[in-house]
């Protein structure tokens, strides 16, 4: 049998868990890989693909890496920000549990919204690789940025459009409370949503947007579509693929498309008032007995 101490450890250990799983957001888990120019399915044709990731998902994985791929005139261009060479991370980390110290993240080049790696290839044939963050940020840095930005702002506004035709997207939302925490004074807390939005466009591209842990801004934001374009089996969305963001900038562009989906787009609200009945007809279409209003009259 348990003595004391074992089972108050044992305690210990299940009301951390419960912990944890209370606190645990509804994010939603999406496959993916990162973009490797190697696996690319096609270069034919012309397109832009980008990937940005701040979400820990083993220790063999970068938590903060972007990737901007543009296909143009059969040439791919690659750029990433945040990158760290996976070799090196592995090695370090074999050595330091060879020696047996403990070690926080190995991956600490962290997304700055400067790019240090490029990679360009001419019908798969390497033209340039560099890694030095000073080159790279220097003569690619202001491209990676304005390319960037306009290419997820023309799809925030794909998606804007798909919630002001919200019948015709077929949009979908899932609103979950987070279950709260177990410590003291937290059942007194304001209930927190977790909120996720899917819709579709005409020629079948998914958008997906998600608020996981409730505080009112999107983290998430996906474009897909199943063209057979991709980068390896389960290679994720193969257009946008903006995962657990926490850049401010980013921020700026895509925050506002959750809440905008549950509660509705400044457009939406004119249109609706624009085009809302009116009681006289209402009363006329139904053939209603119109009452005329009383106020101040209380009951004695």
């Amino acid at each position: 049998m348990l003595g004391k101490v074992g089972r108050g450890a044992i305690l210990i250990v299940l009301i951390s868990l419960l912990i944890f799983q209370t606190n645990n957001s509804y994010s939603k888990d999406i496959p993916f890989k990162l973009i490797e120019i190697e696996k690319v399915s096609r270069y034919h044709e012309n397109r832009i693909a980008f990937q940005h990731i701040q979400r820990q998902i083993s220790d063999d994985f970068d938590d903060s890496i972007s990737c901007l791929l543009i296909i143009k005139d059969d040439r791919m261009y690659l750029l990433r920000d945040g990158y760290d060479d996976a070799n090196v991370i592995r090695t370090t980390r074999y050595l330091l549990e060879l020696e047996r110290k403990v070690y926080d993240s190995l991956w600490v080049n962290l997304i700055d919204k400067k790019p240090d790696y490029i990679r360009i290839t001419d019908r798969r044939v390497e033209l340039m690789i560099n890694t030095n963050k000073d080159f790279v940020s220097k003569n690619f840095g202001n491209f990676y940025a304005n390319v960037r930005n306009s290419f997820i702002q023309k799809h925030v506004n794909v998606f804007r459009r798909l919630l002001n035709n919200r019948s015709e997207a077929g949009l979908h939302i899932e609103r979950n409370p987070i279950q709260k925490s177990l410590f003291v004074g937290a059942s007194d807390a304001e209930t927190k949503y977790a909120l996720a939005v899917s819709g579709k466009t005409l020629n079948d591209t998914v958008y997906f947007a998600e608020d996981a842990d409730g505080d009112g801004f999107t983290e998430t934001f996906t474009v897909d579509l199943v063209d057979g374009f991709h980068w390896g089996f389960k290679s994720g969305p193969n257009i946008l693929f903006i995962y657990n963001n926490k850049e401010e900038d980013i921020k700026q562009i895509i925050g506002k498309l959750v809440h905008e989906a549950y509660y509705g787009t400044s457009d939406e609200e004119k249109n609706i008032l624009a085009n809302f009945p009116k009681d006289e007809d209402i009363i006329s279409e139904f053939k209603l007995d119109k009452v005329a209003q009383v106020s101040g009259i209380s009951e004695q």
